[in-house]
């Protein structure tokens, strides 16, 4: 019971920071470039910390959601999941 309600409240906390993101890119005025720059470097703080998994023994997978949210959440979404990932060891 307490798996599916962490994994609920873990969705829900990640559609409110993607909203809070997306509306915080619309009001730049330059929507798409930085929408690229943070997927640019979402992506690769991703890729680096899959690298610097085998030194430092955190690893974040690399698959289908890790880099859908670290396309449009960039490196706050990325270090949210590192976050979760180190809290809850999951």
């Amino acid at each position: 019971m307490l798996d599916i309600l962490l994994d609920n409240s873990f969705y829900l906390l990640a559609s409110v920071v993607a909203i809070v993101i997306f509306i915080s890119l619309l009001r730049t005025g330059h929507f798409i470039k930085s929408l690229l720059f943070s997927a640019v470097t979402g992506n690769l703080a991703l890729f680096s910390i899959g690298y610097l998994g085998a030194f430092t023994g955190v690893l974040l997978s690399v698959n289908l959601f890790t880099v859908g949210v670290a396309t449009l959440l960039g490196i706050p979404g990325v270090l949210s999941m590192l976050l979760i990932k180190l809290i809850f060891g999951a």
